[in-house]
């Protein structure tokens, strides 16, 4: 839940901060791009201490120790000065971020909600909580300097969490016979990884589900197709047998 005095910082996609009075930060406002990704990487901690010698080595790796820390000294000041509140603390030989509600943690909340869900076969709530947390992914994360580790490191993890919340909702949807919105799911999370067995499983199945059996068959042509040119690997056995039932005409 966002609290009236949050300020509100979006990481997923554009970065949005919203200060306590509901106004936007400009762009401008932040000055450099470490400054935004210094604020980032304090979202992105979800509350916890970062060591300014980590903040250090992954904002300014090249940079001289002590010019390293006073650039961050400045990113610091920049950032309360820019949200107007004393959001980011010192503590000990850190930095951590309070009074904020970041989208990505929210996500990665709602991600575990939907499998402990989805696992306990409660269904119908499974597919709601991922269809907000959906909702919430405006898309993937990206930083100022886009190609540096951490940077990286982050956006394939959020992905591969949303590909898989994508999967798991995908089938607790089949569970409860909503095929059309499995279909949804299951293109969108295809899409993402044209390789991933289990969202073109899901699709098979929610296909099948609308009595479109040839799409269905369709789904696991261009699934094989992208194994082959991309991993030269067959289908799993699990999704062959999945297309052996399609073809013999079996209820799923």
């Amino acid at each position: 839940m966002t609290s009236r005095t949050d300020i509100k910082i979006e990481v997923l996609g554009e970065l949005v901060v919203r200060r306590r009075d509901g106004t936007v930060v400009g762009h401008d406002e932040w000055r450099t791009g470490q400054t935004r990704d210094l604020l980032r990487l304090l979202a992105l901690s979800n509350g916890r201490r970062l060591r300014r010698s980590s903040i250090a080595e992954q904002l300014w790796p090249h940079v001289a120790p002590e010019r390293a820390r006073a650039s961050l000294r400045t990113a610091g000041s920049q950032i309360r000065r820019a949200i107007g509140s004393d959001c980011l603390v010192r503590h000990g030989d850190g930095f951590l971020l309070q009074g904020a509600w970041v989208d990505v943690v929210m996500f990665e909340e709602d991600v575990r909600r939907v499998h402990s869900l989805a696992r306990a076969g409660r269904h119908s709530r499974a597919l709601g909580l991922a269809l907000a947390a959906e909702r919430l992914y405006r898309g993937d994360f990206h930083a100022h300097d886009d190609e540096s580790s951490w940077a990286r490191t982050e956006r394939e993890h959020l992905r591969h969490a949303r590909l898989v919340m994508l999967c798991e909702a995908a089938e607790s949807a089949i569970a409860i016979g909503d095929f059309a919105c499995a279909v949804t799911l299951g293109d969108t999370a295809a899409a993402m990884d044209p390789t991933s067995e289990a969202a073109r499983r899901a699709l098979m199945v929610g296909h099948a589900g609308l009595g479109e059996v040839g799409s269905a068959l369709r789904v696991f042509e261009e699934l094989r197709a992208h194994l082959a040119d991309e991993l030269g690997a067959d289908p799993s056995l699990q999704t062959q047998e999945l297309h052996l039932r399609l073809l013999r005409g079996d209820t799923l």
